[in-house]
């Protein structure tokens, strides 16, 4: 079954070319790629539809994507759209007023689509069948998340270009968005060290621990616990990592019960996300 089969997106870029692009990818992975050129006819269009996502560029000619976000979620049944921004930009205050409108995810722009179905799956409320029971990535990320004491609780995927894409990240403190910045680079995470040895990293304090004495957030990135995600062709392709910016006790549970949740997720890949086959 193709990944977003079934699945109602409703598309909202005022870049002609962009737009085709971004549907015709989206209905290849199986979704039903609904299409506006800007916030008013998007606006127009839910009064016949109930998409399940939204996905929607901030720089709309007509209104900010924003607005467009706040717009959405005053009409009747739609308070809870999960949202995914795309953006050409990508700065820290335009991804905090992206999450502030209600927007769950924000992407930088041009999005590959691994990343935007990724993101697509997981955001959705999986309301339109709730009969079904689907691994839900976010769930399963808050429930590690009980079992850790770090703040931050991740699936992390390495992209071709040497950075990390969140699957999605689970903060304690506001479990309703993905924080993790755009495009950070490989080496700016301690996941880093567990592409290296492709074996599971542990880290209570960076600043005293050797494994991170020449990392450049030793400081910043205290503690960490991270384990390789590999796919059905034994390939690692990310991690699995709860971490935090105060040092952490990170007892043998927690330990067991991250690779506990890798080797589950890794089990059910294909029928969570299908990474391995999702084109870029």
């Amino acid at each position: 079954m193709l990944p977003l089969a079934g699945r109602i997106v409703l598309l909202v870029e005022d870049d002609e070319d962009t737009l085709f692009l971004l549907a015709e990818g989206l209905a290849r992975h199986g979704a039903e790629p609904v299409t506006a050129a800007a916030g008013e006819q998007a606006l127009a269009l839910l009064a016949n539809q109930r998409p399940d996502v939204l996905v929607s560029d901030l720089g709309l000619s007509d209104m900010h994507g924003c607005q467009l976000m706040q717009r959405v979620r005053s009409l009747p049944g739609l308070q809870h759209l999960p949202g995914i921004a795309l953006t050409g930009e990508g700065t820290a205050p335009e991804r905090d007023a992206a999450f502030a409108a209600g927007f769950s995810k924000h992407l930088l722009k041009p999005a590959k689509m691994s990343d935007l179905v990724a993101a697509i799956l997981a955001v959705e409320l999986r309301t339109r069948n709730p009969g079904e029971s689907p691994r839900d990535i976010r769930q399963l990320l808050a429930q590690l998340s009980r079992s850790s004491p770090c703040r931050f609780t991740s699936l992390l995927r390495f992209t071709d270009d040497d950075t990390l894409s969140s699957v999605w990240t689970h903060d304690r403190e506001n479990p309703d968005v993905d924080p993790f910045p755009l495009g950070l680079p490989v080496q700016a995470s301690y996941c880093v060290l567990v592409r290296q040895t492709g074996e599971t990293c542990a880290i209570e304090d960076a600043r005293t621990d050797p494994k991170a004495a020449l990392h450049s957030k030793r400081d910043e990135l205290v503690s960490y616990i991270g384990v390789p995600v590999r796919g059905a062709d034994g390939r690692m392709f990310g991690t699995l990592c709860s971490y935090d910016a105060q040092p952490m006790t990170l007892p043998r549970s927690v330990r067991d019960a991250i690779e506990k949740a890798t080797r589950e997720l890794e089990g059910t890949l294909s029928s969570i996300l299908g990474l391995g086959r999702l084109e870029t």
